[in-house]
């Protein structure tokens, strides 16, 4: 049985990989996809968690994909997967929506441990 489905927005694969092995380990889903509009047809399915990367075809369009979840599912986790991590990055993620910031390198653990605090 599913316990959490994540929709993780990345289009680096070898960061889509990593979270991929993890979550095969869990009984949660992950969908992943590489930009906002292939997100799209996975808004109609019920998603749990949100995992955004801001950096997407070498722009900071995570940024715009934070704003525009936190409209349309305002009660959905929205977490930034970033390397992005001066002080301006991290409020410009604040500032988006985000609830939380997961920054890249990370560990397997850390994963785990932001993916447990948001399963219900």
């Amino acid at each position: 049985m599913i316990s959490m489905r994540i929709l993780y927005i990345e289009d680096n694969a070898d960061d889509a990989l990593l979270v991929n092995r993890y979550v095969r380990t869990t009984p949660h889903e992950l969908i992943i996809v590489e930009t906002m509009d292939a997100a799209r047809s996975m808004l109609e399915t019920k998603v749990d968690l949100f995992l955004v990367d801001l950096m997407l075809n070498q722009q900071r369009t995570g940024l715009e994909i934070a704003r525009a979840l936190r409209q349309s599912h305002p009660n959905i986790p929205v977490v930034a997967v970033t390397a992005l991590t001066t002080a301006n990055d991290l409020a410009q993620a604040r500032a988006a929506g985000f609830h939380e910031i997961l920054v890249k390198p990370f560990q397997i653990g850390d994963l785990a441990d932001l993916i447990q605090r948001y399963t219900q």
